[in-house]
């Protein structure tokens, strides 16, 4: 898996959720382990949940929380949701 999509997928730098460090991923990829084919179709699987993930609000949430160093809580989502309005509402509004 990419780093990319290691980073997109929310996981540790270096590690994924298959087990696999960086240096295994590629050992796998080059052909020791899983089919290529296989490889391309989890890690197209994963850009897709990564992108909904941005859709639904769910990534900016995680950025939110390590930008001002919060822990995910009821109050911490409505500073979220406050911001967000926030933003939303400065923004120019066309037509």
């Amino acid at each position: 898996m990419s780093q990319r999509l290691s980073i997109l997928a929310g996981e540790p730098k270096g590690h994924h959720s298959d087990g696999t460090s960086d240096s295994e991923g590629l050992a796998v990829f080059r052909g020791r382990g899983r089919p290529r084919h296989t490889i391309l179709l989890r890690d197209a699987a994963l850009l897709f949940l990564a992108a909904l993930r941005e859709i639904f609000d769910e990534s900016a949430y995680t950025r939110f929380l390590t930008r001002s160093r919060m822990v995910a809580s009821r109050e911490a989502y409505a500073a979220f949701l406050r911001e967000n309005e926030l933003a939303k509402a400065r923004r120019p509004r066309c037509c």
